[in-house]
């Protein structure tokens, strides 16, 4: 995957040429994306889930701490989006396994029999497993998204991730000073 480096004004009203940021085909269709540069990333943000209510209570801060990031809009053909929601749906899936086994396996230990500390030996494998697969995913998440970088001057966005078909696009137009 290639990135490209474009005017913040480009991004945020959309003027990007016609093809899929992730397949590089010609498309009419547009996904919102969310700068990450503006507050801390949730990528691994999953884990603090199973700190308990400490781990909550962080993980609503970092989602309320946002930050000043930007939203734009990117040609993203329909496949994509597809590929994109799909990836993020196993994600969730495979975090909330990994939750409920985990806790079943920990009430396993709370019942002090050997049948019950067997169980909860297999479903600490299980949990293990389930936490290995949210990682795989995570993986998956990542390559079917695109990440905007907003610079320091807050004048250009890099956006990572994308075809190299759609960086080639974006390199041959003509920019904005070349038309007057």
């Amino acid at each position: 995957m290639a990135e490209v480096t474009v005017f913040v004004d480009d991004v945020v009203l959309g003027r990007l040429p016609p093809l899929c940021v992730k397949e590089g085909v010609p498309t009419g269709d547009h996904l919102t994306v969310r700068d990450a540069s503006g507050g801390p990333g949730f990528g691994a943000a999953w884990l603090l889930v199973l700190l308990g209510p400490i781990g909550w209570i962080v993980l609503l801060y970092l989602s309320l701490a946002g930050g000043g990031g930007v939203t734009g809009r990117l040609p993203f053909s329909e496949f994509a989006y597809r590929r994109l929601v799909v990836a993020q749906r196993m994600q969730n899936v495979w975090i909330v396994a990994a939750i409920v086994v985990g806790l079943l396996a920990l009430l396993g230990l709370a019942i002090h029999s050997r049948a019950s500390e067997a169980a909860a030996i297999a479903l600490g494998v299980a949990t293990v497993g389930a936490v290995i697969k949210v990682a795989l995913q995570t993986r998956q998440v990542r390559r079917a998204e695109v990440q905007l970088v907003l610079d320091a001057s807050r004048r250009w966005v890099t956006i990572r991730g994308v075809h190299p078909d759609f960086a080639a696009a974006v390199a041959d137009r003509p920019t904005e000073s070349s038309d007057v």
